[in-house]
């Protein structure tokens, strides 16, 4: 008999298995393309996300703004324009009214920001010690902008890769708190995508993209090569982060490859369009660099290039570094 481990819902190898067992029972009746966004009928995307974090507020945002910037980006980095939102909640018998508020008006100031219209919703009270205050569940709907879906069976052997800003802020910080660690200038990197994505719909040679939320920019890479049968190098040098995320990182063991972000994406392109992608992303997302390429050398698996001139394969997380950090 098998039991349900918090490792299954790291984000890392687990997940991917337990995620792959669901849909062998859907069989024909289920998309198994693995990403995020499924693009459907008609020109639409569509996806679903649960929010558990704790602490509900931190630094940089709340479970409202993570709920809402969460499921769009799934929709953004497949080129799809967030339109609608359908939102579920469970609040915990006791919760504060005002909590509750805070949070869906934090939640409405990202949706306003995107032009995002809530058109369903569910509403349940649990008795009191049977939730943990609150927890959000976002389905996010919208239209397919570009004509080349973006996704992983578009990869290349010569493909560069790109990071749009510092990973692993927001897994840093939740660690940091949840582990009681003094992060005075640490906040969580949540924020919407869309405003980076849109205009890259109009260039044809973006092939994939995808945000690094659990599991990290180490475990979609594993999730590349391996869904893609294609190689991967990136360089340790190549990749930004911030100092604080690697204090927090090295004292409490963690490899930054595979701490959560919640604004950063990682993108897949085209080397004749690499000056055109990389000259949109700066205007608004400065920091955003070349880290890597595709190759068609060891199909399957992810290199990295270390500082000191070494090679060190990555792996997708195995376990669960800090529970609820989504």
């Amino acid at each position: 008999m098998m039991f349900i481990e918090l490792g299954h819902g790291s984000g890392g190898r687990p997940t991917q298995q337990l995620i792959k067992e669901i849909l062998n029972i859907y069989g024909n009746q289920s998309n198994k393309d693995m990403e995020d966004c499924a693009l459907i009928e008609n020109g639409i995307g569509v996806t679903i996300d649960g929010f558990t974090v704790s602490p509900r507020f931190f630094p940089g945002g709340d479970i409202g703004k993570l709920a809402i910037c969460g499921s769009t980006n799934d929709l953004a980095v497949r080129g799809v324009k967030p339109l609608y939102l359908a939102m579920g909640i469970l609040i915990e018998e006791g919760l504060l009214k005002e909590e509750l508020l805070k949070v869906i008006e934090s939640a409405y100031r990202v949706s306003r920001d995107l032009d995002i219209k809530l058109v369903a919703g569910d509403t349940k009270v649990l008795p009191r010690g049977q939730a943990d205050g609150m927890y959000i569940t976002c389905c996010a709907l919208g239209e397919v902008l570009t004509d080349n879906h973006w996704g992983i069976k578009n990869l290349y052997p010569g493909d560069y890769l790109i990071v749009t800003g510092p990973i692993g802020q927001h897994g840093a910080l939740i660690s940091a708190l949840h582990y009681g660690l003094e992060v005075d200038e640490l906040i969580s990197d949540c924020k919407p995508l869309w405003p980076l994505m849109e205009p890259l719909t109009s260039i044809p040679g973006v092939k994939c993209a995808r945000d690094c939320t659990r599991g990290g920019l180490g475990t979609v890479l594993c999730e590349w090569a391996e869904g893609s049968n294609i190689g991967i190098e990136i360089e340790e040098e190549l990749i930004p982060v911030n100092s604080e995320v690697v204090s927090v990182a090295d004292v409490l063991g963690f490899d930054v490859l595979h701490l959560a972000c919640e604004g950063t994406a990682v993108l897949a392109v085209d080397p004749d369009y690499l000056r055109e992608v990389l000259s949109s992303l700066k205007k608004v997302a400065p920091h955003c660099s070349v880290i890597g390429k595709v190759t068609e050398d060891h199909v399957g698996i992810v290199g990295l290039k270390t500082k000191i001139g070494g090679m060190r394969v990555i792996d997708m997380l195995v376990g669960e570094m800090v529970p609820r950090i989504c």
